[in-house]
């Protein structure tokens, strides 16, 4: 669990005032106070840790409750009107900006997000959908279907593009073997 906290003290700047290492800091506190047996313990546990929900939701708007299931390397970029519905499962390495909202639409089910998604600045992503591997959904967007692995998804509604953000680049910038080849070639003459 310490390793935990560790991680997320390195991966949030390394700052004690950064509102997202609290939010990140008390739902791995909640996720651990679920797993105590002695109900005593866990109920009084259980207060501190909506009485700590509670000041961080007036303090800085994110709500993360300690039902979600988040992998690991979970990061709040930009911290500040989060809110994620507690039935979400988010996968390992994704990172949230802020201003978003991630959880349900009129009918039921919430959003399953995959390992190494991106999401901007403000998106939206609401219903039962899915979020593949790799995604990134770019700032502003209102995500409302499915949305495949390693493509961009932007757009109110989204509309999903066939590459992600990472292979933009290579395909502007070359792969980086062919940019190690080329500079090995400019060396050579």
């Amino acid at each position: 669990m310490f390793d935990q906290f560790k991680a997320d003290y390195r991966r949030h700047e390394k700052s004690l005032l950064n509102p997202a290492l609290w939010a990140v800091c008390n739902f791995r506190f909640g996720r651990s106070v679920m797993r105590i047996r002695f109900a005593p313990l866990r109920w009084f546990l259980r207060k501190i840790y909506g009485f700590n929900l509670f000041l961080i939701l007036i303090t800085s708007g994110i709500r993360l409750y300690c039902e979600t299931q988040i992998g690991e390397d979970f990061h709040l970029i930009h911290s500040g009107n989060i809110n994620i519905h507690p039935q979400t499962v988010i996968g390992d390495r994704c990172g949230i900006q802020h201003d978003v909202t991630i959880g349900t639409s009129i009918g039921p089910g919430v959003p399953v997000i995959g390992n190494d998604v991106f999401i901007g600045t403000g998106a939206k992503i609401l219903g039962n959908i899915t979020i593949g591997d790799g995604a990134t959904i770019a700032a502003n967007s209102l995500v409302i279907t499915d949305v495949p692995a390693h493509t961009t998804a932007m757009g109110v509604p989204a509309r999903v593009w066939k590459y992600s953000a990472v292979e933009a680049k290579i395909q502007k910038e070359g792969s980086r073997t062919d940019i190690k080849e080329a500079n090995e070639d400019k060396k050579a003459d």
